[in-house]
């Protein structure tokens, strides 16, 4: 019996020193390589990339059901699976294509890829791209395990492409689409979700010029996007007939897209002023004052609000009805003469009106 006794603490010793050991035999190593970035944003370097990756994944695998470990950059030792990652920009987005790769023959890969407008990662996007990462990787090795090696003439047919991560990138929520390659490494087209149309605001702010318009010659526009189909507008400028501001309805039958076409109703009071002509007589001269009083016009008018970006153009004509005729008076009482005729018929707001907006939207 006291023979034995050594023995038997002996194993149990040994069993209890390489057991955390064996619990990592058929751990996933994964190691992050190659992180790149093509866009001049402060969120969005490579070393911001880089770390933001492997908080993600750090967060994973607290919550993963199959061990996985990933290895630091300068480790010798050879992983699994490596990931390269790069930045770019995908029109008004950024997209961030992640590259997975078995370091063993044969050698699968997978391609992924995020659109995103925001230039930054936030903890919950980097996250769930994490997961896809870690899932993927898993579908590899598992892959390169079972998948004999085969040569040019018996390379199979390219998997089905996988399902696309639905998960939220950014704390505002855009949506962000992926792409897939199968398991030999050929890229395929994944079932994308419908893209995001363009031209979404909450409130708009623009310099405009125009002829007649509510925001007059010179001016102003602040929209505020009560629904996706209803603007409430406030522009201001200067006229030929004063100061002029006016509340303004637009109707968007279309919504929130980069191309709307919109349906535009309102009034605009012209507040007025004063003008002077001078006549002369031989050496002699006269100046007489008009003054030019506050006159209502109702406005109706078509336009388009294109979107550029956070910048829009946008563009309306239509006409000008004026609730007030002849709304001015002289400042002596006398009748008016041909230069106060031609001023008063040539400044009075009404008529064809057409303007141009440039802009942006600040929210």
């Amino acid at each position: 019996m006291r023979s034995t006794a050594p023995r038997t603490r002996a194993s149990l010793l040994l069993a209890a020193t390489l057991l955390p050991f064996s619990a990592f035999a058929d751990a996933l190593y994964l190691q992050l390589k190659d992180v790149g970035s093509e866009v001049d944003a402060a969120g969005l370097t490579a070393s911001t990339v880089a770390e933001r990756t492997r908080y993600g994944i750090s967060e994973a695998l607290k919550n993963a059901t199959t061990e996985a470990i990933l290895m630091d950059p300068q480790h010798e030792g050879s992983p699994d699976v490596t990931v390269s990652a790069k930045v770019t920009r995908n029109g008004e987005k950024y997209r961030l294509t992640y590259l997975l790769s078995t370091t063993h023959a044969p050698v699968h890969t997978k391609t992924l890829a995020y659109d995103f407008v925001n230039p930054s990662l936030s903890d919950k996007g980097s996250v769930a791209m994490a997961q896809a990462v870690l899932a993927e990787a898993q579908k590899l090795e598992a892959a390169s395990e079972e998948t004999p090696v085969a040569t040019a003439d018996e390379v199979p047919a390219a998997a089905g492409s996988d399902s696309l991560v639905s998960e939220r990138l950014n704390n505002d929520s855009p949506r962000y689409e992926g792409m897939a390659g199968d398991s030999m490494g050929r890229e395929t087209e994944s079932p994308q979700l419908p893209p995001r149309r363009g031209g979404r605001t909450n409130l708009d702010l623009g310099l405009a010029l125009g002829f007649n318009s509510p925001s007059g010659i010179f001016g102003g526009e602040l929209e505020y996007r009560v629904a996706p189909v209803l603007g409430l507008n406030l522009s201001a400028g200067t006229g030929a007939w004063g100061f002029r501001v006016g509340p303004v309805a637009r109707l968007y039958p279309l919504g929130e897209v980069r191309t709307s076409p919109f349906l535009e109703a309102g009034m605009s009071f012209n507040m007025g002023g004063t003008s002077t002509t001078t006549l002369s007589f031989g050496d002699e001269s006269e100046e007489f004052t008009t003054e030019k009083l506050l006159t209502p016009v109702a406005t109706l008018a078509v336009g388009m609000r294109q979107s550029m970006g956070p910048m829009y153009l946008g563009l309306r004509a239509g006409w000008g009805f004026r609730l007030r005729e002849d709304n001015w008076r002289t400042a002596d009482g006398r009748d008016p003469n041909l230069l106060d005729d031609l001023d008063i018929a040539t400044t009075q707001h009404g008529g064809f009106l057409c303007s141009v907006t440039l802009g942006m939207s600040v929210f």
